[in-house]
């Protein structure tokens, strides 16, 4: 069977062949994405995406396929071309940066160690490894200057948890995902 994009149309040969050579490695990115999403500690999460996204971003993602793509086409922009630079900054965004969260070097494990979180609502920054091992005291400092319901407190856990970790990996997994998406060639 022939295989076709969901967009059909906007796909031009040469790129459509670069995107069908791309399908196992979007496909397993996909696969660890999605068991990002899944995981049920955010801090785990956010540590296990830095880990894709810093090895996507090592082995340059997908800059030589968006070159080939560019070359082809006189640099005249396309939807694939696009998508592969949409999936580039997520790699950077949520990849290695001294200064961001993930404060690792090129090549460098990124661990729950070289992780930084807080720096919201006057929490320290501090390590993942911090955070994860102080749960239950955090879970128990409760925030009653962050809440908008009274009724319901927050805690300094929930404010690392949800508000930062949660919240930042849900943007760049489902962005990355709905990318993703675009990208796939399916069976007619």
């Amino acid at each position: 069977m022939e295989k076709v994009n969901l967009l059909k149309g906007f796909f031009t040969p040469n790129s459509l062949k670069i995107v069908k050579q791309l399908q196992p490695r979007l496909q397993g990115l996909e696969n660890e994405l999605r068991e990002v999403k899944a995981m049920e500690n955010k801090i785990e999460a956010i540590i296990k995406l830095f880990q894709i996204t810093s090895n996507l971003q090592d082995a340059g993602g997908f800059n030589k396929e968006i070159q080939k793509m560019k070359g082809s086409k006189g640099k005249k922009m396309n939807t694939e071309i696009r998508s592969l630079e949409f999936l580039q900054k997520h790699f950077v965004r949520a990849g290695r940066s001294l200064y961001g969260i993930n404060r690792t070097t090129k090549g460098e494990e990124v661990t729950a160690e070289k992780v930084y979180l807080g720096g919201v609502f006057g929490i320290s920054t501090k390590t993942a490894a911090y955070f994860l091992k102080n749960e239950k005291e955090l879970k128990a400092m409760l925030r009653p200057d962050v809440v908008k319901n009274a009724k319901k407190p927050v805690s300094e856990w929930w404010i690392i948890h949800d508000y930062q970790c949660d919240s930042f990996v849900e943007s760049h997994v489902n962005s990355m995902l709905k990318t993703i998406e675009a990208l796939k060639i399916v069976e007619n």
